[in-house]
């Protein structure tokens, strides 16, 4: 009886004399990289490694990704910290209206400016509200209402009406950025909003646009008065407009101020960078579209323009491709602080910046720094804020800021306290007032 082969033999040898008889003989074998054991365990080594290799190239891209993408997940734990996550909600452009001791937040519609989106998305409620509306009693803790408390149910006849067709129906008015003030005449509040214009009522204007690579449609500033007292609504819009300048791009984020001689002003952007040549936000790439901030006096209904509005602000090269959102505030120093965002609210580069002028009308010299810059107490884009004197001696301050949320990359509103120092501002925690700063220093 011959021999039995091993399995090392019988897998990973081959016969070295083809002599059928010797042909299983174990003297008649010796190791062969032709083997069928020897390729089997090759081609399993190689399926390993490859596997291996496409781990680590999986990991460095989410680690990559993480780090570049403008959405990533923030946490703030540090009870120092003056900043606070009031709401992690696709809640942009926050403003902020205080009557008896209750915070009204209003917001861009909660459609606008979401990154990746998820595609199995169907929040019902999206985009629905023309503009978004939250509460709170302490500045800390917000309640934001549904769709059905819009403030602003109707817009102006000039805005573009209906909705798109995609899967999530959102209004094709693309309300932006509202600001409101309460105003002396009758204690009724204006609400001032930017909306894409009805393009039957620009035709010779559209004409004088230059289409340069994609943009959005242009967004004009019109304006709406409260029926009633409340600040929550709801507002029925004016029929004129208060501001377009579509041959310039367009013009958003209106904001009014009341001085402390009683005047009413608005101070507003001009959306130069929407027909800009491309880059980050449509104007990094030459030749450079300004996109100034006006000032514009209001008579003290708030709805009709007193005199031509004059430019404050505009772009310089370490702002990027704009700057926008302006507002106003005075310190009790009687200095005049204008609060504005430059960079690409897409982009980790959006940032929250300041000047001081001892006029309304300027000239506004540049602080140092920004206030606020992806980094800044772990936020990531932070931009677009409002100021409010709180009646007790300080600021209230929010603002919004890239998160992670399950509908996509999303603009949190947060909150912050601020305390004019000189030319000089610095944030304090929230709810607390110039005294409670000081016990702690």
């Amino acid at each position: 009886m011959a021999p039995q082969l091993t399995f090392f033999q019988r897998h990973f040898t081959k016969p070295i004399s083809p002599d059928p008889e010797k042909f299983h003989h174990p003297d008649n074998r010796r190791f062969s990289f032709l083997s069928r054991g020897t390729l089997l365990v090759g081609a399993a080594m190689i399926l390993l490694l490859l596997g291996i290799i496409a781990a680590a190239v999986a990991v460095t891209f989410d680690n990559k990704h993480q780090s570049d993408d403008p959405t990533r997940e923030m946490v703030h734990t540090d009870p120092r910290s003056p900043i606070r996550l009031a709401l992690l909600e696709n809640f942009p452009d926050p403003t902020l209206v205080l009557k008896d001791g209750t915070y009204y937040a209003f917001a861009t519609n909660n459609a606008a400016g979401i990154i990746d989106r998820p595609k199995n998305f169907t929040e019902n409620e999206l985009g629905v509200s023309n503009v978004q509306i939250a509460t709170s009693k302490d500045f800390i803790n917000w309640t934001l209402l549904n769709f059905e408390h819009d403030p602003l149910p109707k817009v102006g006849e000039w805005v573009t009406h209906g909705v798109t067709k995609g899967r999530i129906q959102i209004p094709k008015s693309q309300v932006w950025a509202p600001g409101i003030i309460k105003r002396d005449t009758d204690n009724k509040y204006v609400m001032y909003y930017s909306a894409n214009k009805h393009a039957e009522d620009n035709r010779t204007e559209s004409a004088r646009v230059p289409a340069r690579g994609r943009h959005p449609p242009p967004h004009c500033i019109g304006a709406a008065v409260s029926e009633t007292d409340d600040p929550a609504g709801p507002y029925t819009p004016v029929p004129e407009l208060l501001a377009c300048h579509l041959d310039q791009g367009g013009a958003i984020d209106a904001q009014p101020f009341r001085d402390s001689d009683g005047t009413l002003w608005i101070a507003y952007k001009i959306d130069g960078n929407n027909i800009g040549h491309g880059g980050s936000c449509g104007n990094t790439v030459a030749p450079i579209m300004p996109t100034p901030i006006k000032l514009q006096r209001m008579k003290p209904d708030g709805i009709t323009k007193d005199g031509e509005e004059i430019a404050i602000l505009d772009r310089i090269e370490s702002d990027g491709p704009l700057v926008e959102a302006p507002v106003l505030a005075k310190s009790a120093e009687g200095i005049y602080f204008l609060f504005y965002s430059s960079g690409c609210t897409r982009a980790p580069t959006y940032d929250l910046k300041y000047a001081t002028a001892e006029t309304i009308t300027g000239p506004y010299t540049r602080a140092a720094k920004p206030l606020l810059r992806t980094g800044t107490y772990g936020l990531l884009a932070p931009g677009s804020a409002d100021v409010l004197a709180d009646g007790k001696g300080g600021f209230d301050m929010v603002f919004h800021a890239r998160v992670r949320a399950p509908q996509g990359g999303v603009r949190a509103m947060f909150t912050t306290k601020l305390r004019f120092e000189g030319r000089e501002v610095r944030m304090v925690r929230a709810n607390s007032t110039l005294e409670d700063d000081e016990r702690r220093m």
